[in-house]
């Protein structure tokens, strides 16, 4: 199976952390892709839904930031890289600690 905290350590905040350590993640889960081509064909491996929920590492103003839209795209292209992963769904909450 997947470690998926483990892919997105080659994820990085606009600060050069990447989202592991600077303790973005809030939840990271694989559900199995009833959609997918292939399901339930012999032979045809198992595709997944990769749900992630992270903290903004920017502002509040969610996905309108180009900083946390970029975090976002980076996040998708890395674990669509992934062949058991078909579909990433992203949830992005406010930053942890907003800027006053």
């Amino acid at each position: 199976m997947i470690d998926l905290r483990q892919a997105l350590r080659d994820c990085y905040t606009p600060t050069g952390r990447n989202l592991v350590d600077a303790g973005l993640i809030r939840s990271a889960t694989l559900t199995p892709d009833t959609e997918a081509p292939g399901h339930n064909i012999p032979g045809v491996p198992p595709r997944h839904i990769a749900r992630i929920t992270l903290y903004a590492p920017g502002p509040a103003n969610g996905t309108d930031d180009p900083a946390n839209a970029q975090l976002l795209a980076q996040i998708e292209n890395r674990l669509l890289g992934l062949e058991p992963i078909s579909r990433v769904e992203l949830t992005l909450l406010p930053p942890l600690f907003p800027i006053l």
